[in-house]
């Protein structure tokens, strides 16, 4: 049969064209009689023989699928059978034709009007119990006001010639386009239509699918195994978006289309901040070729001329606008987010217990950080270790050859209440500082990561680390640049140093300690944050209207101590915890993201200490991270520490 030869006829309908071929069926435009208007139909393709079972499912999928009633999503008008016994259903003829056909890489406005309406038309279908298994774009339709519509729900047209698509058994669907949990058969949800929502996204903001390959097979296999490609400098505003919507795992996804449709007002509000920035990039980006037209000299073959650090200037402007613009913030260990639900804070649990062959001394005079001259020396070998005494709330800690460390109670009572936790714990006084850094990194050889600067898009080329981070430091400020893999290293080496449990704080121990440091008043006496003294970095959000005096870091302990003697907790850096963003399923695995809480010196009125948190990988420093240490308490010394004074 020849594709535009119509063996059949439609009682009420002209058929005027053949239009495409699905898996299972034909297209035709056609003009509906009683009305006089033009339809699409779809009709089950007879050389197809379908069973019984797969024509019950085309006329209950059909019937099901004719009563969702959204303004994005393309309709049902009347489901029969041919006069050769066919099934067909009928549906609006969308005359603007479809996404696929469409190049939207210099459109993100465009870009996010369509993926909103795909969303909501999503969030509707799922609200109905109803699953697409087919988004792509071939399957976004636009009608005569060129409105963007999802079509072909449950069996998904293909035109001919798509060499992506295949449709056979449980896999129903597109390849390039197919969640993971789709690509292996197994039972499928709202959130593999994210998925497929999410690649459809990317290929809009870039020309092309995220993953390909020889055959569907590998094609499959790359959306199961590979991560998600980095978008383009000026598109990496989506980049959370997208890696959320195509995690690998639904759990990991926006759990349903609300989310992601929240997630997008993000993005918008990104857009708004970059596109003005955008377009003064691009204008920078012709001046060397019209200075070297003007001047006759080869502006462009020199990496060094001002007109390039102007324009790198600029685009550092972009790569902070998506940095600070970036999904709200974790926030408290208890509150929800809408890009990175965060775990729910569960109290303390000691690590497994270590020897006790050393025991602290209390009450010593206090050491300038950093320094360890005031502490005593280690027991002599064979002789018992003293019995730990009890210690009150804010009682330092010297243990030989670690950070000093102060009690903090179980139960610390400050101007807005109560907060409590499981255990009594003491607390680094100070950040960890450079010194003492040094001394782990030369004693364990340990090589150090790789490090990032907010606001300077360019600095992994720059190979910063914790000993050079791109500002003056001494031994006295607090080590940058360290990855959580670094800090954790760091905390099990002086548990195995002085005998003593070690480890990094959990976020509900940190934000209960940073509870004991009032806010309000003059910042700029509390910590070292964003203010008049960085004006000359790059910035978007707003600084505080005082001058700390420091630009970057500060020395440690420069600034007034909270109310148990613990210096920083405010400003300076943020500080790494033991908590994990996002739990992988199996235990086995790595975690992906760690959490983070504080403000540092780049973090100005808009992010308030007690509520500032976010997340990064375990495996990169940043210049605005850093740790201090968590002491966990002997039973002996726990006696006293059980509350704060009122």
């Amino acid at each position: 049969m020849g594709e535009d030869i119509q063996p059949f006829d439609i009682p009420g309908y002209r058929v005027v064209r053949w239009l495409g071929r699905g898996g299972m069926a034909d297209v035709y435009q056609a003009i509906q009689l009683s009305l006089g208007r033009p339809v699409a139909i779809k009709v089950l393709a007879a050389e197809r023989a379908p069973s019984d079972e797969l024509v019950t499912r085309f006329e209950q999928e059909a019937r099901i699928i004719a009563r969702l009633d959204h303004p994005h999503i393309v309709g049902i008008f009347d489901v029969g059978r041919t006069s050769t016994g066919q099934l067909f259903y009928t549906m609006p003829f969308m005359p603007n034709g479809d996404l696929a056909a469409r190049d939207l890489a210099e459109d993100q406005q465009a870009v996010l009007e369509i993926v909103r309406a795909i969303c909501q038309a999503l969030a509707y279908a799922h609200e109905q119990g109803i699953v697409h298994r087919d988004v792509k774009p071939e399957n976004v339709l636009f009608d005569k006001l060129d409105r963007p519509l999802l079509a072909d729900f449950g069996i998904a047209l293909t035109k001919v010639g798509q060499s992506r698509v295949t449709r056979e058994g449980a896999t129903l669907g597109s390849v390039a386009y197919m969640s993971p949990e789709q690509s292996r058969g197994r039972p499928l949800d709202g959130r593999s239509d994210i998925y497929s929502l999410g690649v459809v996204c990317y290929e809009c903001l870039t020309g092309k699918v995220p993953f390909s390959g020889e055959d569907s097979m590998a094609v499959a296999l790359a959306h199961v195994e590979q991560p998600v490609p980095h978008l383009p400098p000026a598109r990496m505003h989506w980049q959370s978006l997208i890696e959320k919507a195509m995690a690998k795992r639904p759990e990991d996804r926006f759990q349903s289309a609300e989310e992601m449709l929240h997630a997008l007002e993000i993005v918008e509000k990104r857009m708004a901040v970059i596109a003005p920035l955008a377009a003064v990039a691009t204008s920078l980006a012709a001046v060397p070729e019209r200075l070297e037209r003007s001047l006759n000299v080869p502006v462009r073959t020199r990496p060094t001329s001002a007109i390039l650090i102007v324009a790198l200037g600029v685009f550092s402007l972009l790569g902070y606008a998506a940095y600070r613009l970036r999904p709200t913030p974790v926030g408290d260990p208890n509150a929800s987010s809408v890009v990175a639900p965060p775990v729910a804070a569960a109290a303390p649990t000691l690590a497994s217990p270590l020897p006790v062959e050393e025991a602290s001394a209390a009450a010593m005079p206090d050491a300038a950080p950093g320094q360890t001259a005031a502490e005593p020396p280690p027991p002599a070998s064979g002789e018992p270790p003293p019995a730990p005494a009890p210690l009150a709330p804010g009682a330092p800690i010297h243990d030989h050859g670690a950070p000093e460390t102060i009690v903090v109670p179980a139960v610390l009572r400050y101007g807005g209440g109560t907060s409590t936790v499981v255990h009594a714990f003491a607390l680094g006084r100070y950040e960890v500082t450079r010194g003492e850094y040094a001394e782990f990194a030369q004693a364990t050889g340990r090589a150090p990561a790789s490090c990032r600067q907010p606001g300077r898009v360019w600095s992994a080329l720059e190979h910063h680390d914790w000993r050079r981070p791109g500002f003056d430091q001494d031994d006295r400020h607090p080590v940058v640049c360290v990855s959580w893999d670094d800090a954790n290293a760091y905390v099990q080496w002086l548990s195995k140093r002085t005998h003593h449990r070690y480890r990094l704080p959990s976020q509900a121990e940190w934000l209960h300690a940073a509870r004991s440091q009032a806010e309000g008043g003059d910042v700029c006496k509390l910590g070292n944050v964003s203010d008049q003294s960085d004006r000359p970095l790059l910035h978007l959000s707003s600084r505080y209207d005082c001058n700390d005096g420091y630009p970057q870091t500060a020395p440690v302990g420069r600034f007034a101590a909270s109310k148990l003697g613990l210096h920083d907790l405010i400003g300076n850096v943020s500080e790494w915890t033991r908590d994990c963003a996002r739990q992988p399923a199996n235990r086995s695995e790595a975690c992906p993201e760690r959490i983070y809480r504080g403000t540092s010196w780049w973090d100005g009125p808009g992010h308030p200490n007690l509520e500032f948190s976010d997340s990064a990988k375990p495996d990169v420093g940043y210049t605005t991270i850093g740790l201090r240490v968590l002491r966990e308490l002997e039973p002996e010394e726990t006696g006293q520490a059980a509350a704060s004074p009122p």
